[in-house]
């Protein structure tokens, strides 16, 4: 059975750098990268329309991937509880086994990690408000692996990933 890999936390967790790793150690896997397709919509300002043009666009591309047959990995938020449930619905529908894993650092370090990153190609500033915003509150899911990002480094956490999801 396929799997869906769900790789969710707040700003700056490290969620894209861990997709991204663990895109390079599956096989016939694929990336729905929502970041991208924020982008590609407007890179100079962040926007509610933008957001969910951007999730919605992610869910039909995995959607498209499910029949396939890839193992899908996708980078979400884990303070928006309708995302998770989106792709938890998509799973059942295609009947791909649903992995979830958290990142989820201490408020400071995803705060830093946003000050110094630097992201080419967005033209707006992300405030620690902003960074708190989606770190507060993460949607809670029952059996899934936490991940101090702060502390474990991003090739530890790919490998525990790829042990659980084998």
């Amino acid at each position: 059975m396929k799997r869906l890999i769900l790789i969710r936390g707040p700003i700056c967790a490290g969620k894209s750098t861990t997709a991204r790793a663990l895109l390079e150690n599956l096989e016939e896997s694929s990336l729905v990268d929502q970041d991208s397709i924020k982008r590609a919509i407007d890179y100079r300002m962040s926007s509610d329309w933008r957001d969910k043009i951007a999730f919605d666009t992610t869910l039909y591309l995995a959607n498209l991937l499910m029949k396939e047959k890839r193992d899908i990995i996708a980078d979400i938020h884990s303070s928006i509880h309708g995302q998770y449930e989106s792709y938890k619905k998509l799973a059942s529908k295609n009947n791909y086994n649903l992995f979830s894993f958290l990142l989820y650092p201490p408020l400071e370090v995803c705060q830093q990690r946003s000050r110094i990153r630097e992201i080419p190609d967005i033209k707006y500033k992300i405030t620690d408000e902003d960074v708190e915003r989606y770190w507060k509150n993460p949607h809670k899911v029952l059996g899934e692996t936490v991940f101090d990002s702060s502390v474990i480094k991003t090739e530890g956490i790919v490998k525990i990933i790829l042990e659980i999801i084998k």
